[in-house]
């Protein structure tokens, strides 16, 4: 089996903000790095690494962070983008799975995700 951590969210803000805004970049807090990328009616996150390059392995990096510094993020941009913000950390296990005609596949068999939604800097 194995296991695929990430740290995820969107960003969903009006649409004169969302048309400002670059169509890539990375933010950073507290030596992370996160991609954020624009699309046409909201804007990805994504943990992209560390600040220190310690680690190439993403899915480490992801397993690492903790679940306030994951809030904390996700606080920091509803307040700087004044809208909803979403974000969520955790795994998926890929394993073998049986399939309804007596075989087996390789599949998500298991996740599990701490999610977080704060507006305008206020958690829901």
């Amino acid at each position: 089996m194995d296991y695929e951590y990430s740290v995820i969210g969107s960003i969903f803000c009006k649409a004169d903000i969302l048309s400002a805004a670059a169509e890539s970049f990375i933010f950073t807090y507290n030596g992370y790095n996160f991609a954020l990328r624009k699309f046409s009616d909201c804007i990805s996150v994504s943990l992209h690494g560390t600040t220190d390059d310690t680690s190439s392995n993403i899915s480490e990096i992801c397993h690492n962070i903790s679940e306030k510094d994951v809030s904390d993020v996700c606080k920091f941009l509803s307040e700087k983008y004044a809208c909803k913000v979403s974000m969520r950390k955790g795994y998926e296990v890929y394993g073998n799975a049986n399939v309804f005609n007596g075989g087996s596949d390789y599949e998500v068999i298991e996740e599990k995700w701490f999610k977080v939604q704060f507006e305008n800097g206020i958690q829901e």
